[in-house]
């Protein structure tokens, strides 16, 4: 997070009437100064030593935002401008900044804390190396009591000279596996982020000072909890010491009486581990927002030798217990995993989206209230769950606490390990293995008292190899990564996702696991979503994908004029998969939108978006218990594109978000059919469910139907007060259920090419609307237009096979200078013929 003023905090811990106080100064802020050379010239310049003629700016941070800050680039977003920065990654950047230490911190250990460095990099104090660091998400600091100088006047600034030397940018991620994320794929082209990107301290302590605290659940019996404490404490002094570590135990947000308790130990020089065991009588419970409330507690410590105060801190954590069941319905030959998430002894069915973050990947230009507004966005999508995969970074501290205070669960990969990784041998395969694991368990560590995690997972596709014996060296690495972790944390950890791909399952894994439906997208064109969804069958869905466009004003932030329509290459630049975007318009609409206006094509690219997740996702949900988690691809992303995202780059939300948000609601009446095109005067079968995530009933309830013809004029109109067409006249909905409730007839309404539609709206006994649904469907021969549809996927198909997978396919200027450097779409000359005796479509319908 950006903090753009050099603070002095002093954290304040009382305890048993004493104020005890620790010292930190933030170093991180404004008056800051970044300069670049070619590598190995800043220490031959005396960067080192001496303040450069240097840029301002202002950390946290990144290189990029701070060159584009300075104009010495362009916005990196926009166009294909990232790719006109690529000179960057081949620069050492140094970061320089000077600073006073306060008098009262004489006679104390001072040490420089630093957070987060994003990769590798050398720092000095004062013309002194005090060492190196590679690894993003670890944290280390430096024992700088006899470099730093102390202030001597009252008006004297900057004492202390600090020099950051970044290492050019990592260029083959595959070196640096799970010390980084991966900061290519399907969404930027490989520019690599670096920067200063968490704060930096100075701390000051005694010789006995706090590494790390874990709060855990280890039982709720009945309305008491016993939390167990493990406390790191580092010794800096060569000599054993008696110590006494104070625990306290309060509510954060709401008023709870105080629990204590005392840990004397004696620790050796180092880091030692002391133990310590709360019984809370009247213990107030964290739950996801959909089972019960988010209770907070904080946890503080305070050391002490021979009573001298020396050093506090504190964490924030939830009471909960997280346990894993195996979802019912399934042979042990099917399914040998437990999938199930128990929280507090209640189902947490996951409705999850991929957080696809940080907000943005030049993490210089997220603030605090992007955070804030996205998770608001996620709740108000009924999500429950986020899952950060190994495509993205683990994220800062400020995303989990939201997520804690909101009641989001968090999917953690935890790792950053992603393909391939490399089969190395001897001491170089150790050192690997070794640098891979200390940076896991320093993510996991960082983490792991935030109520919010509930499970953690070691990689990311990485069974997605061609060759069998890399994918069992694969498994086989994070299978002893999840042996480590152990020690760590008792939350449930998942080796890789997927775990019933066709890879994974010639290595031996069940059939019915885990997978990532993506064959709408990558096999676009094959058959209807129906067909597809309805064969997906297991314990839980990680991730779901399918692509939109953000919005037509969205898309002119980023696009250059003169390529907004038709598409230009910068499309192609963000990831859009023309082919698809266009077939699926089809699929969902009847037809394909690319000669229409930008305006209707990107809005029609949402609502098909939408309308996939809505019938993949409803149709799992009914199969709950036997499902156990439904996960869309990506709620966010870290650029502008054309991907994944339901919230685009901008913060804007896109109609597919719409349609998560009536999908996911928990209590959710949905209809269940097996087509969406109807041929005219047919007759329309389907079936009514309800499915129930709450832990709460709900009696006496009826459903009412409405059916509309193109023009939203009603046609029919259904009340269905009986259950099970029995003699009851109420329905009456089970806590944690998921149940069908009657079918549904009607005439089809309309001529061959229009649309008709179904309103679903379920009434509680006080007449209360408890949740609504709606869906549109197409007059038309699903037989005849699957013959269209599997024309745009030949079609495409073809342009692989000519052109490569990159999206720059589709714009055939780039291979022949005959032609404009413009999208081509994909045409298909029998459509219209495959269309006689059908009206005209008309727009886009909400």
């Amino acid at each position: 997070m950006n903090k753009i003023t050099l603070t002095l905090l002093l954290l304040a811990f009382i305890f048993q009437g004493i104020a005890q106080q620790k010292q930190v100064i933030e170093i991180t802020g404004r008056d800051w100064y970044l300069e670049g050379t070619l590598p190995g010239k800043g220490v031959e310049y005396q960067f080192h030593k001496y303040l450069p003629d240097a840029g301002k700016v202002i950390t946290p941070g990144d290189v990029y935002t701070d060159l584009w800050r300075l104009g010495n680039i362009d916005d990196m977003n926009f166009g294909q401008n990232a790719q006109k920065a690529k000179w960057v990654m081949e620069y050492e950047w140094w970061y320089f900044h000077k600073f006073d230490v306060p008098e009262d911190m004489e006679g104390k250990e001072l040490h420089l804390l630093f957070e987060g460095i994003d990769y590798a990099c050398d720092v000095y104090l004062n013309g002194k190396l005090l060492g190196s660091h590679e690894g993003q998400f670890s944290h280390f600091s430096f024992n700088v009591t006899e470099t730093a100088i102390l202030k001597t006047e009252p008006s004297s600034k900057g004492n202390n000279y600090l020099a950051i030397r970044l290492h050019p940018a990592p260029r083959n991620w595959a070196l640096i596996n799970g010390r980084k994320y991966r900061w290519h794929g399907d969404y930027n082209q490989n520019v690599t982020p670096i920067g200063i990107w968490q704060p930096i301290k100075l701390v000051a302590t005694g010789t006995n000072r706090v590494k790390s605290i874990y709060a855990r659940t280890a039982e709720i019996k009945g309305n008491s909890a016993t939390v167990e404490f493990e406390i790191e404490v580092i010794n800096d002094a060569s000599a054993n010491a008696n110590i006494e570590a104070k625990i306290k135990l309060t509510g954060k947000n709401f008023e709870s009486k105080d629990y204590t308790a005392t840990i004397k130990q004696s620790v050796k020089s180092g880091v030692n581990k002391l133990s310590g065991t709360i019984e809370v009588p009247d213990a107030k419970l964290w739950y996801p927002w959909d089972l019960g409330d988010q209770n907070l507690y904080t946890a503080s410590v305070v050391i002490k030798k021979n009573g001298e105060f020396q050093d506090a801190d504190s964490v924030t954590f939830g009471i909960r217990t997280v346990k894993m069941e195996m979802n019912p319905g399934w042979t042990t030959e099917e399914v040998e995993h437990p999938w199930t998430v128990m929280v507090n002894g209640k189902r947490h069915f996951v409705r999850s989206g991929t957080w696809g973050g940080p907000p943005d990947r030049y993490t210089g230009r997220t603030t605090e209230d992007t955070y804030r507004e996205l998770i608001r966005l996620a709740k108000e999508a009924n999500i429950n769950n986020l899952r950060i995969f190994n495509w993205h970074p683990a994220e800062i501290p400020l995303f989990y606490e939201l997520c804690n205070e909101a009641g989001i669960s968090v999917w953690q990969d935890i790792a950053m390990i992603h393909n391939p990784i490399l089969d190395l041998e001897g001491e170089e395969a150790k050192k690997y293995k070794a640098d891979m694991f200390a940076e896991t368990i320093e993510i996991l560590k960082q983490r792991r008292n935030h109520p919010c995690n509930i499970i953690i997972e070691g990689s990311e596709e990485i069974l997605f190899m061609s060759s069998k014996k890399t994918r069992e060296f694969q498994y086989t690495f994070v299978e002893e990564l999840g042996k480590i972790l152990k020690d760590y944390t008792d939350l449930h950890y998942v080796p890789t996702s997927p775990l019933s791909s066709h890879h994974a399952t010639e290595l031996g894994f069940k059939h019915h696991e885990t997978a990532h439906p993506h064959g709408v997208h990558y096999g676009v064109g094959n058959v209807w979503m129906e067909d597809y969804y309805r064969d997906q069958n297991y314990a839980a869905i990680p991730e779901l994908a399918v692509t939109s466009c953000p919005s037509a004003e969205s898309i002119r932030k980023f696009i250059p004029e003169d390529e907004l329509w038709p598409p230009g290459q910068s499309w192609g630049y963000h990831w859009a998969d023309l082919d698809v975007l266009q077939a699926h318009n089809y699929e969902v609409f009847g037809e394909d939108y690319t000669d229409k206006s930008l305006e209707e094509f990107a809005k029609a690219t949402q609502i098909a978006q939408g309308v996939y997740f809505q019938y993949a996702f409803e149709l799992y949900r009914t199969r709950k218990p036997k499902m156990s988690a439904v996960n869309f691809c990506h709620f966010i992303l870290n650029a502008p594109d054309f991907k994944w995202a339901t919230v685009d780059y901008y913060l804007q939300p896109k109609e597919s978000h719409y349609y998560i948000q009536k999908c996911f609601q928990p209590l959710l009446v949905t209809l269940q059919y097996e087509k969406r095109r109807w041929m005219t005067d047919s007759e329309f079968n389907g079936k009514l469910w309800v499915v129930n995530d709450y832990m709460e009933e709900y009696k006496g309830c009826n459903i009412v139907v409405k059916v509309f013809d193109n023009d939203k004029n009603i046609v029919e109109t259904h009340n269905h007060a009986s259950q099970h067409n029995h003699a009851s006249q109420q329905i009456n909905i089970k806590g944690d259920s998921s149940e069908e409730i009657t079918d549904i007839k009607f005439k089809v309404p309309g001529k061959m090419g229009d649309k008709f539609y179904v309103e679903l709206e379920m009434i509680d006994k006080t007449g209360s609307i408890v949740s609504k649904n709606d869906y549109m469907f197409l007059v038309a021969d699903a037989d005849k237009d699957l013959e269209v549809y599997k024309k745009y996927g030949k079609a495409a198909r073809e342009r692989i096979e000519k052109y490569g997978y990159k999206t720059y396919r589709y714009f055939p200027g780039l291979f022949d200078h005959t032609k404009k450097v413009e999208a081509e779409w994909i045409k298909i000359e029998d459509i219209e013929k495959s269309k006689e005796g059908y009206s005209e479509q008309g727009v886009v319908e909400d």
